[in-house]
């Protein structure tokens, strides 16, 4: 399925837009800028409208012409009014705009020979021209006004200054100031942004999480900031390097937008991303890596967290690993088809293949964090501080995870040894067939979020640039993956 032409370049409008600012501010000629910004406009609304907004000119002229025919009845403003029709009538866009030239060349010479018309009056022939003006101008505004492809969400942009306001009124305290603010480039379901704050209730370095006020992000697992924010706190308060969040805001009045929540900053970088690292692995990454997935899926049901979501519910602590496998999987898939997306025969196809394939597993489930890889962790002088973003977590079956990394790390480290590091912290076995098939998923998955998220991007809920080629780089390469693994599994 192709992205439409006008969604593309109302995002590079809206991106275009954000960035005239920073090139002011670099010396970059600002007249060359606004120039591109409005052709990128005006070729966004001609995409976007198309023929649809050639038929409302035409009607916007005929109702001048109206009030011109009984102006001057005399005139051809009648005659105009019906050749209108053959612009509407006109087949392609070309075609229409053609005719549309035409008839307004034809109201030209109407124009001109009213104004000097001797059978009409000083007053009459004013109130043509007023009339004329008054339709050319708006006409002229409408093709550079910003098309209403993304419903406005009344989401404001975060700033040291509103965000000081707020946390004064949060914490009641008059002093409190934000220092510094750093929004983070990246992700596909949340902006993140970075903030220090001097204060006596909060006082430090900080990142806020919060939700994409347009929709383009998913609602299932824990995607949205009040379903992740009690798994963080739950995982940290048992000890598991989970980020420190501070609170959850889903009121925010002087903040409209997503909700959002705030964490305590850990230290260290990140150290890659789904596709591997880009940095230098430490000597003592595989150990690190070991011991907190082992400590992860040895902790003891959270029970606390009751019926929290569909992926996080009471009842499946009780259940089998290889049940509540299938339970995600099948959630998966029904998530996926009762949602906006991009028709996927090949997911339909992966998504039977895999419930028809799901490990005969026994023993209790754990919590699992869902998106385990080097974009996720932050490493401090060869240490593993934080496992961060746990928008994909849920209870299944440990085997899953370890898949996942699998396929998240790849040849970057020695997974055997890594697989006897995680059992000699107290992970169970998982033989090569069972780790196979939960790559597959890990692929099927992100596949799954991938097309569901572009999806969401074609039908105007978001104009991030940047999620427009999750179909056309990251879900190819997701399939593909995931049907490399199956044929050379020889199931």
């Amino acid at each position: 399925m192709l992205i439409p032409a006008g969604r593309l370049l109302a995002a590079l409008s809206t991106e275009f837009g954000r960035l005239l600012p920073k090139l002011d501010d670099a010396g970059t000629d600002g007249s060359a800028g606004q120039g591109i910004a409005n052709a990128l406009l005006l070729l966004s609304n001609r995409e976007t409208a198309g023929s649809a907004f050639v038929d409302a000119q035409v009607d916007a002229l005929c109702a001048v012409l109206a009030v011109a025919e009984y102006i001057a009845p005399h005139g051809n403003a009648a005659m105009l009014r019906e050749e209108a029709d053959a612009v509407r009538a006109a087949g392609s866009l070309a075609e229409k705009e053609a005719a549309w030239r035409d008839l307004l060349a034809r109201t030209q010479d109407f124009a001109g020979a009213m104004a000097g018309d001797p059978a009409l009056s000083p007053a009459d022939r004013a109130r043509l021209c007023a009339a004329f003006v008054a339709w050319e101008a708006q006409d002229r505004l409408a093709q550079a006004a910003p098309a209403d492809a993304v419903a406005d969400s009344g989401e404001v942009q975060i700033t040291r200054e509103n965000l000081t306001a707020y946390l004064r009124d949060r914490f009641a305290e008059p002093g409190l100031e934000v220092t510094a603010l750093t929004p983070l480039a990246g992700g596909f379901g949340k902006e993140t942004i970075l903030f220090d704050v001097a204060g006596q209730a909060l006082s430090g370095s900080f990142v806020m999480r919060r939700d994409l006020a347009g929709g383009a992000s998913l609602t299932n697992d824990c995607h949205r900031n009040a379903m992740e924010y009690p798994v963080i706190l739950a995982a940290h308060a048992r000890g598991f390097p989970a980020p420190d969040a501070v609170f959850l805001d889903t009121e925010h009045a002087a903040l409209p937008g997503g909700d959002f929540f705030v964490m305590r900053k850990s230290p260290g970088k990140i150290g890659g991303n789904f596709f591997g690292a880009q940095t230098a692995i430490p000597a003592d990454l595989v150990d690190s890596m070991a011991q907190i997935m082992a400590r992860l899926h040895r902790l003891e049901p959270l029970t606390e967290l009751g019926n929290h979501n569909p992926a996080i519910r009471a009842e499946l602590w009780t259940k089998t690993r290889s049940e509540a496998a299938r339970d995600y999987i099948a959630g998966w898939r029904e998530y996926f088809l009762a949602n906006n997306h991009m028709p996927s025969p090949s997911l339909m196809a992966l998504y039977g293949w895999l419930l028809d394939n799901v490990p005969d597993r026994r023993g209790r489930p754990s919590l699992l964090h869902g998106d385990f890889g080097f974009h996720n962790f932050l490493f401090d002088d060869g240490k593993l501080t934080a496992v961060l973003d746990w928008e994909f977590a849920h209870i299944g079956d440990p085997a899953e995870e370890l898949g996942y990394v699998r396929e998240t790390i790849g040849d970057a480290i020695d997974w055997q040894q890594l697989t006897a590091l995680y059992e000699a912290a107290g992970g169970d076995p998982v033989d090569e067939p069972t780790l196979r098939y939960f790559r597959v998923w890990a692929h099927v998955r992100n596949a799954s979020a991938s097309n569901l998220i572009s999806a969401n991007f074609i039908a105007g809920l978001a104009d991030d640039l940047k999620l427009a080629y999750l179909a056309h780089v990251h879900f190819p390469m997701f399939i593909s993956a995931a049907q490399a693994l199956i044929a050379g599994g020889g199931v």
